[in-house]
């Protein structure tokens, strides 16, 4: 294996981080007046953890999130906000604050790794009751499915007694675009989800809540077209993946601060290479430098 060290550094994080405080701090004193009393627009995305796989299909049925209308965005986060018998803010079981609601979205079936290198898809564009987002409930399909390859399909069994799956909020998981508007991402990491055990395989989903406002990314360019490289970025005991495009762009998103060792796994013949002491600060895009990989 051929080993590249390079340190990518970048003093502009800093000024990103306070750039995009300064923004959310602008815009989140105010208000969409076209929004009515009472109510905020949450828009929720999706984006994909890739796998090697040539497709895997969810199928989406129904989303819901839980608020709490006793709190704000604002509110700082307790450890009680995701037990179930949290009955809000202040609030007990007789004054309870602490509603459902039903995202609008289209069910169907989602192919996700089509939503890969920073690619993402707009599942919601919704009107909820005003509040703090606590908790996201997605509901799955019988008509999950993966290819190993572009004509071979195996069906996804869920895993477990239920279809549907919940994930906690916390508050700096959301962009605040205005005090009743507000993004979240969803980031459904295949290679967390997939199980495969005795001739079956089962989807046990492993959801991420994230704000793509302020994490940073990793991305780059492996060579030549078409080398159908896997890329690995590892630091401590995180671990991240990336299957490029044709093209060979790659992106990681939702990275924590750190160092980083971004490693090519070559296919068809051709050699493995690392690049080493990666750093990666908040709020920002670290590009790596293009790699060619040889024969």
């Amino acid at each position: 294996m051929k080993t590249i060290s390079a340190w990518l550094t970048a003093a502009s994080g800093i000024i990103a981080v306070l750039f995009i405080f300064a923004c959310n701090k602008s815009s989140s004193s105010k208000s969409n007046a076209n929004i009515p009393p009472g109510q905020s627009q949450l828009s929720l995305y999706m984006g994909d953890g890739p796998i090697q796989m040539d497709s895997v299909f969810i199928d989406i049925t129904r989303i819901r999130v839980e608020v709490d209308t006793a709190s704000t965005t604002n509110t700082p986060d307790n450890p009680d906000q995701w037990n179930n018998n949290y009955c809000g803010w202040g609030r007990g079981p007789s004054n309870s604050s602490i509603v459902w609601d039903t995202l609008t979205i289209t069910p169907g079936i989602y192919n996700l790794l089509a939503l890969r290198n920073g690619t993402d898809t707009l599942l919601s564009s919704s009107l909820i009751a005003s509040g703090k987002v606590l908790k996201i409930e997605v509901s799955l399909g019988s008509s999950n499915k993966i290819y190993t390859d572009s004509t071979t399909s195996y069906p996804l069994v869920i895993f477990g007694p239920n279809n549907y799956f919940t994930i906690n909020v916390s508050r700096t998981n959301v962009d605040v675009v205005s005090n009743n508007e507000f993004k979240l991402w969803l980031d459904f990491n295949l290679s967390r989800s997939i199980i495969f055990w005795n001739g079956q395989f089962y989807l046990d989903p492993y959801f991420t809540i994230f704000n793509d406002m302020v994490m940073a990314k990793i991305q780059g360019t492996v060579l030549p077209f078409g080398a159908g490289a896997l890329v690995t970025a590892v630091s401590g005991a995180d671990t991240l993946y990336a299957i490029p495009f044709w093209s060979g762009q790659y992106e990681f998103r939702n990275v924590p601060a750190g160092t980083w060792s971004v490693s090519f796994k070559g296919m068809y013949g051709f050699s493995d290479t690392t690049i080493s002491n990666i750093v990666v600060d908040s709020a920002q895009t670290t590009n790596v430098p293009t790699i060619t990989l040889h024969k």
